[in-house]
């Protein structure tokens, strides 16, 4: 809520509303807000005008609101920082878990001042510490000072807080170089301000510091009076005043270049200009900025989520050059700029999607220099940007942004660049030449279906390239043919893209194979041919059909850049009703003008961007094809003013929160029914008018935009014929159908379906080659005595007949699944079910008894007709400790009560050494034997000491329900000896990138459970880690995280949330089942665990103590 708590009149005629921040639980919002005009005074209010009104910088500086999966926190940051700003002044409110600013909390422990990664998980921590102190103890990490949201004001290029205790009040403003602080302390009040995290500080005089990190300059207002130095930094006092309050100004700047670059920053670009000139200077350039687009519309709280994001699309990349040009490049060299700014902080996995297409569009100079800067660290290393996650996709960057007429780069050189960043060898990424030889990566290596589908759309984007910039044909067809390799991941029977390694799919691979998704997320990941992707998937309305149910049942959440154009995907389905659908509900329900209100880590403005996109009702669903697809808009007008002096405007008629759907369409005034507009015809200028309404039209329905994709054909399928192996069968006979069909356009999955007596019984898949004459078939089984017709769509019908003989048993049921908890506390109720099928001839009651450990508790009595099957639940209350075995029908089912958290036992390998037989023996009940998985020569099989786990060794245990099906808590240990100093990450105990207790660097020891977007626990390994057995225990109780080593709690993380924490991955000792080839631990380990309930400290202990005299056999 807005709360309106001063209205001054400053000068004739005008009105200084003064806006103050605060968020009740019910996160109401009402803008009150005036355009007004200012003289400044040091309170620093100014003048706010349209657009600057509607940014909230707090938006995104907690847990989002709604659900996700692969990262809660938005992590952008509410402190001052101009447009692509070096410098970036924010408090830092926590400084473990998501380290950085979080609204939830009401204490600072100081501001950093840059390298904030705005919408990383802890983008809104940086370096370079400064904290008014007003306490003799003071040590970095534990002092902090408490504030209210009621005193705190966040706005475009400026932000204020007053700090609870002696109402010190910090204000911080921000140019593109440089920072400014200014300190007001209450009369009699000593300032005493902390600098830390400078390095080595160096004072050239009473007002100048110079720090070694980053090369900082800090140019104090007045002359400090003492400092003396605490942990990780110094504090200075400056001279108090008795009379009135005293105002102490900092002003800063850093440098790749050096010392005196930094000074020059501050020289030029701040000079005698006081604080409140250069926030002046900074809100009108924001203001200049945000006025690219105008919104007309009455709904304040979605212009406050359009201009914010808007906002946050503008933060990185960030200036890294001087005022004078020059910065310090990837080869260490001293370069001057290449464009009007060099640009450095870039992560194009998060951004290719949607942030530099909006710049493209919006901010085509930003743009350009943004690419320059990628061309001068390909001169300056011989490669092109990768950054942090998979991909190549700077690729797509250049081919978008120069087929969209950026083009003020050489072609040549940034296609040379582009191709041996993804065509030529030595590769930066080692999958990347099994991916060339085989043309998918293999699910021997990390993230593989990730990588071969990324793989496949940067060639595909680089064929574009060399097809309309530099006219190579040869590459181009290479290219091309390679952005089909999506194609060997596909299986036609679930209709994924799965893992996979030679003629061998994983069907069931969890996240297994994939980048912070699974395969709901990256099946839909083809954005260069989609057309083919829908003709795999089964057709227009089998893809919409089952892309629709996976959205609205949560299969898929709008969480994470891989998502972003699945709502789009609708309208080359011939549905655009749905992306009209999907794209407005995801702006309605899973954004808000709330700190909770990104659905997921902005990631330097992508969740933002796409917003922006998706308001103005396109969205560039394919970077390297300058097109966008159409959706619906949220605002009744907006007018982009564009680079080129153009504008294009947007305009609905009928708009209106309710009315989501389009009726039709102009575009400068000729009805439009196709689902695309290129960006020359937006660059040309003009309008494009909406009718909207609040059901589903026809508009555009069945359109195909061939634009957008590589395959122009629907697959031309014609059944030839279809025969039973059988004519006459008994009930529950196998027989089979034979079809033949053939296909006579592009390559697609036919769902072929048989109709039993006109109800749909069966379904194979049947993927055909152009071409191709396919013969398939489907296995039946037939249960009512007498007739049955089956029929294939356009083929003569089938008739059987089924007769039941005189020799077949008297038992016509079968058990076909028996489901338990496999863990119940003492007197809890156990839910037990299984499925009964009749598969005689004719309606039968059976009595079906249920055994728990040889002991009937149930007979059931159930009439079940022909053929049919019937669910049957129990509950029971359990008294007794220990495991039960349950019994029905020769199906068996384990479970284990237990009274106290060490019964809780799901996993317990005392011994882990090789008998012979390659199996570690579970001692838990459930025998969830481990297997040991060999890469290596013989002699090392032989190792008598234990099981020496390294590259050739890993321990893996097979999936069961035990270990799969989970609640709230876990708790998993072992102990373990290392053998070497390791690098990187080492993955100890994991069930895939899920539950995990890794190794960092040799230096920390690490833990998380439910996914590491939840947060994790991490604490420092002992000085004495490696050759020493030690114990390690990672704890969840739900909501907390605990590390233990060698029984000694190390730390503890709050989380947010729980959530459940069952997961399909395999448990892996040693490896990682999602990292297969890496993170490899080398050592030995023994007396491993996995309990189901949260352990305490004493119950470790006791482990621990009973364990010891196994350690050294």
């Amino acid at each position: 809520m807005y709360c309106l708590i001063a209205v001054l009149k400053v000068e004739s005629n005008t009105l200084l509303i003064m806006v103050q921040k605060f968020y009740p639980i019910i996160r109401t919002i009402f803008i009150l807000i005036v355009a007004f005009t200012v003289g400044f005074s040091n309170n620093g209010y100014a003048q706010i005008i349209n657009h600057l009104r509607y940014v909230d910088p707090f938006i995104g500086t907690t847990t989002s609101n709604v659900l996700t999966k692969w990262g809660s926190f938005g992590g952008t940051y509410p402190g001052a920082v101009a447009p692509s700003g070096a410098i970036q002044l924010t408090p830092e409110t926590r400084l473990s878990d998501a380290k950085g600013y979080d609204y939830v909390d009401s204490a600072i422990y100081y501001f950093s001042c840059f390298d904030h990664s705005s919408g990383y998980p802890e983008g809104s921590s940086g370096r370079l510490f400064v904290m008014p102190v007003n306490s003799g103890k003071f040590k970095t990490g534990e002092y902090k000072r408490y504030f209210s949201h009621a005193d705190e004001v966040a706005r475009p290029g400026y932000y204020k807080v007053v700090l609870n205790d002696d109402h010190t009040i910090i204000e911080t403003t921000a140019s593109t170089r440089t920072g400014l602080f200014r300190f007001t302390f209450s009369p009699h009040i000593v300032p005493r301000i902390f600098i830390g995290d400078a390095g080595e500080i160096t004072m050239k005089s009473g007002k100048v510091l110079h720090g070694s990190n980053a090369n900082t300059v800090i140019n104090f207002s007045e002359e400090y009076l003492k400092k003396e130095q605490v942990s990780n930094g110094w504090i200075f006092t400056f001279a108090v005043s008795d009379a009135k309050s005293k105002v102490i100004v900092f002003k800063l700047s850093k440098s790749s270049v050096g010392i005196e670059s930094a000074q020059k920053n501050i020289d030029q670009e701040i000079g005698n200009l006081d604080f409140n000139e250069v926030y002046k200077r900074t809100r009108d350039d924001w203001e200049q900025k945000l006025s690219v687009v105008d919104i007309t519309d009455s709904n304040q709280t979605n212009k406050t989520i359009f201009y914010t994001a808007l906002y946050h699309s503008l933060l990185i990349p960030w200036v890294i050059s001087d005022v004078d040009g020059r910065y310090r490049g990837y080869d260490g060299i001293v370069h001057q700029k290449s464009g009007a700014y060099q640009y450095g902080k870039f992560s194009p996995w998060d951004t290719f999607r949607s942030l530099n297409p909006l710049l493209s569009l919006l901010f085509p100079d930003k743009e350009k220099d943004i690419i320059l800067s990628m061309l001068d660290i390909y001169k300056q290393t011989g490669r092109l940007p990768v950054g942090p996650m998979t991909g190549n996709h700077v690729v797509p960057i250049i081919v978008d942004s120069y087929l969209k007429g950026i083009n003020g780069f050489d072609a040549t050189l940034a296609h040379t660049a582009m191709k041996k960043s993804i065509v030529a060898s030595p590769f930066t990424h080692s999958d990347k030449s099994i991916y060339k030889q085989d043309g998918y990566v293999s699910d021997l290596y990390a993230e593989s279906v990730t990588c071969t589908v990324e793989y496949a759309y940067d060639d595909w984007a680089l064929s574009q390239f060399s097809k309309y910039i530099v006219d190579n044909k040869d590459d181009y067809k290479t290219l091309l043919n390679e952005g089909y390799n999506y194609r060997n991941l596909f299986n036609a029977q679930t209709l994924f893209l799965l893992p996979r390694n030679k003629d061998k799919f994983k069907l069931d691979p969890g996240n297994s194979g994939y980048k912070e998704g699974d395969k709901w997320v990256y099946s839909y990941f083809v954005p260069q041919n989609v057309k083919d992707l829908v003709n795999l998937m089964g057709g227009n309305d089998q893809f919409a059909f089952r892309l629709d149910s996976a959205l609205s049942n949560n299969l898929i959440l709008f969480d994470n850049e891989p998502v972003f154009q699945i709502p789009y995907l609708f309208n080359q389905a011939g549905r655009p009703s749905l992306t009209q659908k999907w794209s407005r509900k995801i702006m309605l329900t899973r954004y808000s003008a709330e700190p909770g209100g990104i659905p997921g880590n902005d990631d330097l403005g992508s969740m933002s961007s796409w917003y922006v996109f998706s308001a103005l009702g396109i969205y560039p669903v394919c970077p390297g094809r300058p097109f966008y697809a159409i959706s619906s808009p949220l605002f009744q007008s907006a007018t982009l003013h564009l680079a080129n002096g153009k504008r294009f405007v947007i305009n609905c008629v009928n708009s209106s929160l309710e009315n989501s759907f389009i009726q039709s369409l102009t575009v400068n005034g000729k009805p439009e029914k196709q689902v695309t507009i290129s960006h020359s015809a937006i660059l040309k200028g003009g309008t494009m008018n909406f009718r909207m309404g609040k059901y589903a039209g026809n508009w555009a329905v069945g359109a195909d935009p061939l634009e957008l994709s590589e395959t122009k054909k629907d697959p031309g399928f014609r059944f030839l014929s279809c025969a039973a192996s059988k004519e006459k069968v008994e009930p529950d006979e196998q027989f089979v159908v034979h079809f033949s069909l053939i296909n006579k356009g592009s390559i697609g999955t036919k769902i072929v379906k048989l109709y039993a007596n006109g109800k749909q019984y069966a379904y194979k898949n049947c993927l055909v080659f152009p071409g191709q004459l396919k013969e398939d078939s489907i296995t039946c089984r037939l249960y009512p005595v007498g007739k049955t017709i089956l029929k294939i769509d356009g083929l003569p019908p089938i008739i059987m007949e089924v007769k039941r003989s005189e020799k077949m048993e008297e038992q016509t049921f079968r058990v076909t699944r028996l489901v338990a908890e496999p863990m119940v506390r003492q007197y809890s109720t156990e839910h037990i079910s299984y499925t009964v099928q009749n598969i005689g001839g004719y309606d039968h009651v059976f009595h079906i008894p249920l055994s728990i450990n040889d002991s009937v508790l149930f007979t059931d009595s159930i009439e079940i007709a022909a053929g049919a099957k019937k669910d049957i639940k129990h509950t029971i209350v359990s008294y007794q400790n220990g495991l039960k075995i349950i019994k029905v029908d020769g199906l068996v089912k384990r479970y284990k009560v237990y009274n106290d958290n060490l019964s809780s036992l799901l996993l317990d390998f005392p011994a882990i050494k090789n008998t012979g037989d390659n199996i570690i023996r579970d001692y838990s009940g459930f025998e969830n034997n481990g297997d040991i998985i060999w890469s290596g020569s013989p002699d090392v099989k032989k190792d008598s000491s234990g099981l020496l786990f390294g590259k050739d060794c890993f321990v893996e245990v097979p999936n069961s329900e035990s270990l799969d099906v989970m609640g709230l808590t876990i708790t998993m240990m072992g102990w373990v000896y290392p053998t070497k100093e390791e690098h990187g990450l080492v993955d100890l105990i994991t069930k895939g990138d899920n539950h995990v207790l890794q190794v960092s660097d040799g230096r920390s020891l690490s833990f998380f459970a439910g996914g590491w977007g939840r947060g994790e626990c991490e604490v420092a390994l002992p000085g004495n880690w490696i050759q020493h057995w030690h114990h390690i225990a990672g704890v969840c109780t739900g909501k907390k995280l605990s590390l233990y080593i060698d029984g000694i709690p190390r730390g503890n993380t709050i989380l947010d949330d729980t959530v459940n924490l069952s997961n399909f991955n395999s448990w892996n000792l040693g490896r990682n089942q999602e990292f297969p080839s890496e993170r490899i631990f080398n050592g030995y380990m023994k007396l491993v665990k996995i309990f189901e309930a949260p352990l305490t400290q004493k119950e470790i202990d006791s482990i621990i103590e009973k364990e010891k005299a196994f350690i050294n056999e």
